[in-house]
């Protein structure tokens, strides 16, 4: 078909909207335009077809005849093309099950979920929380972001991890002799590091004399302690890693410079699922996220 037998294509776009919507306005809201620039492309189109195609006066908007035909052939057709859009975007859609813990999620990977989406927008991402290592498998869960000291079968290393005492600013917290009249948080049942990140390891290292390391609110994950450490409970051992945000936020600050150290992240994958560049994707974009300061 020759090219000049058709009219122009933004002004068929704005005549479909302005004859669905029945308002040069509300067709200039849908398409992000001024009425000015809606006007001009109908005039645009009534000069190329050298009729009209639509009955204007200061209060209404009505379809000529002509208008009419041409209105239900744009109106099918536009449809047709975004269905026809919608069902390959949806065939180049890449679905991935990404395992791992609730800390990990809820600390970190919650919060830039977003970012995660804007930057890998073919990657509709399915989250399986569980403390327990899963069986990676294509079509099921088929990677994961694993925690020890690795190397684990079919993985690469993320980042390494230090564990260090965390504490709302308002408590004021400078000295090791404030340990002894402040709340020690405790995280109990953690697996991984070994030795545990725990208060009688880190006293032992910092030389904190005289602080009762048994003493203190207990929790049995990090995400509990980490809350209470923010609403100003007490001070918690906890993943620097995870607590990253709630540093940077000002919710949370590192009163001591001592350091217990910590295992790595790694993100792991299905056998056989290696060569697909959704998880190559999904993989360098953990890499990034987890080692470049944003």
């Amino acid at each position: 078909m020759h090219k000049k037998s058709l009219p122009p294509l933004l002004a068929l776009r704005a005549f479909e909207a302005v004859a669905r919507r029945a308002s040069f306005k509300r067709a200039a809201e849908e398409l992000a335009v001024t009425p000015t620039a809606i006007s001009h492309h109908i005039r645009q189109l009534e000069r190329f077809l050298g009729w009209r195609v639509l009955d204007r006066t200061p209060r209404s908007v009505a379809l000529t005849p002509d208008g009419a035909q041409l209105f239900e052939a744009t109106h099918t057709g536009f449809v047709e093309i975004a269905e026809v859009v919608a069902r390959l975007r949806e065939g180049r859609r890449s679905s991935i099950t990404l395992s791992s813990t609730a800390a990990f999620f809820g600390h970190w990977l919650v919060s830039r979920l977003e970012r995660l989406r804007r930057d890998l927008p073919a990657i509709d991402l399915r989250l399986h929380t569980s403390d327990e290592i899963v069986d990676l498998r294509p079509g099921g869960v088929e990677a994961a972001i694993r925690y020890g000291k690795g190397p684990f079968v079919n993985s690469a290393p993320l980042c390494g991890d230090v564990f260090a005492p965390v504490c709302s600013p308002k408590l004021g917290i400078t000295a090791l002799a404030d340990l002894r009249q402040v709340t020690l948080l405790h995280v109990d049942g953690r697996r991984r590091p070994q030795p545990p990140p725990d208060w009688r390891h880190w006293c032992a290292k910092a030389g904190a004399a005289g602080v009762d390391t048994a003493a203190g609110q207990h929790f049995p994950d990090s995400l509990l302690a980490v809350q209470a450490a923010i609403a100003g409970q007490g001070i918690a051992i906890v993943s620097l890693v995870l607590a990253r945000d709630a540093i940077e936020a000002g919710l949370l600050t590192l009163p001591f410079s001592t350091m217990l150290a910590g295992d790595s992240y790694h993100f792991a994958w299905a056998e056989g699922s290696q060569e697909r560049s959704a998880l190559t994707s999904l993989r360098c974009w953990f890499t990034r996220e987890l080692t470049e300061p944003h």
